[in-house]
C-alpha cells in the first residue's frame, strides 16, 4: 500500500498549513453533513473512525462500531470538502475525498481495506481511485526495472572485487551495459506514461480535488508547472472561500515566483568590501547565481568547474553572482581566494538566516539558477557537463 500512500500523503502536503494538527479544521460554507454506509468481509467488531486527513496529523471527526454483519454507519458533520480516511488500524484505511451532504456506500476487505474497498455515492473518490490504480501499477513496474538493475550494478560490482584485470573488467562491462541501458529507457518511457496520464487526467477533470494527488505523478515539477497553475486557478473559481486549499494556493504562488520564464526576483547584498551589489546590475549577461558557502564541501568541489566555464565565456558576457551562506567573514573570504573565484560575491552573514533563504526557496546547497541577458529564468541546478552546454548555448 505504499504508494497509495505516497501519493496521499503528497496532497495532503497542500493542506498542511490549514490548521494546527489535531485542531479542528476551519469551516466553510462546503461543511455539512455526509452519510457512509459500509460493508466489510471478514470484519470481526472492530471499531473503524472518520478522520480529516487535510492536515500533516489526522484528525478524527467521528468513529463507531462494525457490527457483526460487517455493517457500519457515519452521519457525520465534516468542516469542507477534502481529503477523509475511514480507519480501521495503522497502514489499514480507505481514502475518500468528501463533499457536504454526499451520500456513500463503501464494501471492502477489513483486513486488507486500503486495496480493495469500492464506492459509490462521490466522482472525486471514484477520481482519486482511478488514478490511484493506475499510479500503483505504473510505480510497480519502475520499482521491477530498478531491482533488475540493481542486480545488474551487483553482479558487476562482485565482478570488480573479484577480478583486478582491466581487460576482464572492461570486457563484463560491455555485456552488462546494453541490457542496462535499455532498461535505463524503459524507466524513461515509464516516466513519460506518468507525465501523459497526469497531463490527460488534469485536462479532463480540471477542478477535482483528485487533481492534487495527480499532480504529484509529474517526474519534474518544473516543466509541469503549467499544470499546477492551471489546477489553482480552476479551483479558486470553483472554490474561491475554501479555507484549506490556502496552502496549495500559496504553494503554486511560489512555484510561479521561481519557475522557468519568471523574472529572478532582486537580491541586494554586501560584497567582501561591503558595497551593496544588486542582482539586476548584471543585466545584459548571461548570469549564473551561485548559492553556496565556505562550509559546504559540495559547493567546494563543483568550483573548479564553474571557474573553468567562466574562464572560457566571461569574455563573451557570462557573470557568476554567488550570494554566501557564510556568518563568518574570514572564512568566506578565505575560500574565496583559496578556490580562486574571480567573479562577483554578496552575503549578509547570516547563514540560513538570509533573506535570499525565503526569496529564493532554498533548501540546501549548492543550488544555482541561471538567468538569460533580460533577468529571466532560464535553468536551475545545472552542473558538470550540463552547466557547460547551457552556458554555451546562452552566449551565442
Amino acid at each position: 500500500m505504499k504508494h497509495m500512500l505516497f501519493y496521499i500523503a503528497s496532497a495532503i502536503m497542500f493542506f498542511s498549513c490549514s490548521g494546527k494538527p489535531g485542531s479542528p479544521a476551519n469551516g466553510t460554507p462546503e461543511s455539512g453533513n455526509v452519510v457512509i454506509k459500509g460493508k466489510l468481509q471478514n470484519s470481526s467488531g472492530e471499531m473503524i473512525w472518520l478522520q480529516d486527513a487535510n492536515s500533516q496529523k489526522p484528525q478524527t471527526i467521528d468513529s463507531t462500531k462494525v457490527n457483526e454483519n460487517g455493517e457500519f454507519e457515519f452521519h457525520s458533520t465534516i468542516p469542507a470538502k477534502g481529503f477523509y480516511n475511514l480507519f480501521l488500524n495503522q497502514g489499514n484505511f480507505a481514502t475518500l475525498i468528501l463533499d457536504a451532504s454526499e451520500k456513500i456506500n463503501l464494501t471492502g476487505d477489513a483486513k486488507n481495506l486500503g486495496y480493495t474497498y469500492k464506492t459509490e455515492g462521490s466522482a472525486d473518490t471514484k477520481l482519486f481511485m482511478d488514478f490511484n490504480s493506475w499510479a500503483m501499477e505504473n510505480r510497480k513496474k519502475l520499482s521491477q526495472i530498478k531491482q533488475r538493475q540493481d542486480s545488474i550494478q551487483g553482479v558487476f560490482q562482485f565482478f570488480m572485487n573479484q577480478n583486478k584485470d582491466p581487460k576482464k573488467i572492461d570486457s563484463l562491462s560491455k555485456i552488462l551495459e546494453p541490457g542496462f541501458n535499455k532498461l535505463s529507457e524503459q524507466t524513461v518511457a515509464l516516466y513519460k506514461e506518468g507525465d501523459n496520464y497526469a497531463a490527460a487526467f488534469i485536462d479532463k477533470n480540471p477542478t477535482s480535488f483528485a487533481d492534487m494527488a495527480v499532480l504529484q505523478l509529474f517526474s519534474d515539477k518544473e516543466a509541469s508547472f503549467p499544470y499546477f497553475e492551471k489546477v489553482s486557478m480552476n479551483m479558486k473559481k470553483k472554490f474561491p472561500e475554501q479555507k484549506n486549499l490556502k496552502p496549495f494556493y500559496e504553494y503554486v504562488d511560489k512555484m510561479k515566483r521561481l519557475s522557468i520564464g519568471s523574472d529572478a526576483p532582486e537580491i541586494k547584498l554586501p560584497s567582501p568590501e561591503g558595497k551593496e551589489i544588486a542582482l539586476s546590475s548584471l543585466r545584459g549577461k548571461i548570469v549564473m547565481i551561485d548559492f553556496w558557502a565556505s562550509w559546504c564541501g559540495p559547493c567546494r568541489k563543483e568550483n573548479p568547474n564553474v571557474r573553468n566555464i567562466y574562464a572560457k565565456y566571461h569574455s563573451k558576457g557570462f557573470e557568476v553572482y554567488s550570494v554566501s551562506l557564510d556568518d563568518n567573514k574570514a572564512s568566506w573570504m578565505k575560500a574565496i581566494a583559496d578556490d580562486q573565484l574571480p567573479w562577483t560575491h554578496v552575503s549578509e552573514l547570516k547563514k540560513w538566516q538570509s533573506a535570499v533563504v525565503p526569496l529564493y526557496d532554498i533548501k540546501g546547497i549548492p543550488m544555482t539558477i541561471l538567468l538569460d541577458k533580460e533577468g529571466k529564468i532560464v535553468a536551475k541546478n545545472l552542473r558538470g557537463e550540463q552547466l557547460a552546454e547551457k552556458v554555451a548555448e546562452l552566449v551565442k
